[in-house]
């Protein structure tokens, strides 16, 4: 199989960074998280959205659910995944809603994508990468007023339990009794303040858990059952649609 990338996939709390050598273009595809594509220096990255017309970045920022197309075939490439749910996604998501595919000033992120591209060459550790793509997503994010109105509780709850019992079968008629509401009008609130429904950021949940555990060694059949899907086919499958690529053509360093 080709590759369609080679390089490090680091995770936090509401992201993760996915840096290195881009490979095979990824087909078209959408995902449950804000994309931002950060070329190194010299490089570019091209997007095709709804048309057939391709379109060349030299930084750029997806929203969330947005379908696309992915290339940037032997370019290094910082790519940073942000949760929508998180602080930082919910800023992003206020200021670029439905945008799609957004054009940004690669003067804005300079500094960070020199910093990550040194650090990545020099073999960084873990933590310093992650300090360096939390800082170009903070850039992008910080200077947006706080909502006035908080999240809702119960929804916060439900997405802590689901971060907690990764791999476990969650019914939503479960869920929705452990943070005492019906089952509709759980599925509601979870719409009105995810922007997503309960089962797609289930499964979102669950395919970055199974990734996670391939990048940490796991084989694809032992990463699947880690994130509760049935088998290797079932996680790759999944995986193809989320991100336009197999996890087998992805290669950790």
């Amino acid at each position: 199989m080709k590759l369609s990338a080679t390089g490090r996939i680091l995770f936090w709390r509401g992201g993760s960074l996915w840096i290195g050598l881009a490979g095979e273009p990824a087909r078209s595809h959408a995902h449950h998280a804000v994309q931002i594509a950060l070329p190194f220096p010299g490089a570019h990255v091209k997007f095709q959205g709804s048309t057939d017309n391709w379109t060349s970045y030299a930084a750029a920022l997806v929203t969330a659910d947005q379908p696309h197309a992915f290339e940037a075939r032997a370019q290094l490439v910082a790519q940073i995944f942000v949760e929508p749910e998180s602080h930082e996604g919910r800023q992003l998501q206020r200021r670029y809603g439905n945008a799609g595919i957004v054009a940004l000033p690669p003067t804005m992120f300079e500094q960070q994508i020199d910093g990550l591209a040194t650090a990545y060459r020099k073999r960084a550790s873990d933590a310093a990468l992650i300090t360096l793509a939390r800082a170009a997503v903070a850039s992008l994010s910080g200077t947006i007023p706080e909502p006035k109105k908080p999240p809702d509780a119960r929804i916060a709850r439900a997405v802590e339990l689901i971060r907690m019992r990764f791999g476990a079968v969650l019914p939503l008629s479960v869920m929705a009794a452990a943070v005492h509401l019906s089952p509709d009008r759980f599925r509601h609130l979870f719409m009105k303040e995810t922007g997503v429904g309960f089962r797609v950021y289930l499964l979102w949940q669950r395919l970055e858990c199974s990734l996670a555990a391939y990048v940490a060694g796991e084989t694809l059949t032992e990463a699947a059952h880690t994130g509760g899907f049935a088998d290797s086919a079932h996680f790759s499958r999944t995986f193809r649609r989320m991100f336009g690529i197999a996890p087998a053509s992805v290669r950790p360093e």
